[in-house]
């Protein structure tokens, strides 16, 4: 026979009760993304609580675009984990994966954990806006 009741002291707990709220604790885990940006159809979102910023200048953020139509690799979602080096304007993927969903749903299409090499962010673009955001120091960081 399966147990159906958790004893606590003088009261008794379903089971259900448990999980559900091993569930909401579960999912206070995942991204809170915020809009950023948008354009040609597709939407960029930052995760502002994963902004960490390390004593020797660079930052990491996750981002994520939501793209309009399928990409050539089929995927709708890109989430990147984004390393910039504050002070030579520069950035690399720390990992990068492709959902065939928007918002990271469906399959897992790409799976990249290999650290890229380090590229310039060029002004006028999304990352370079990102990196600002990442770079800023003080208390109006968030």
């Amino acid at each position: 026979m399966i147990i159906q009741r958790f004893h606590s002291g003088n009261s008794y707990f379903p089971i259900r009760w448990l999980l559900g709220a091993a569930l909401c604790l579960h999912s206070m885990a995942f991204a809170e993304w915020s809009y950023f940006s948008s354009g040609d159809g597709d939407t960029i979102l930052i995760d502002r609580g994963t902004l960490v910023q390390s004593k020797n200048r660079n930052s990491t953020i996750w981002m994520l675009t939501n793209y309009g139509s399928p990409t050539a690799q089929n995927v709708l979602s890109v989430a990147k984990w984004v390393e910039f080096d504050c002070d030579r304007s520069r950035y690399r993927y720390r990992a990068l994966y492709g959902y065939e969903g928007q918002m990271q749903t469906g399959a897992k299409l790409i799976n990249m954990t290999k650290v890229t090499q380090w590229d310039v962010v060029n002004y006028g673009t999304v990352l370079k806006n990102i990196q600002l955001i990442a770079c800023l120091r003080g208390p109006l960081l968030r």
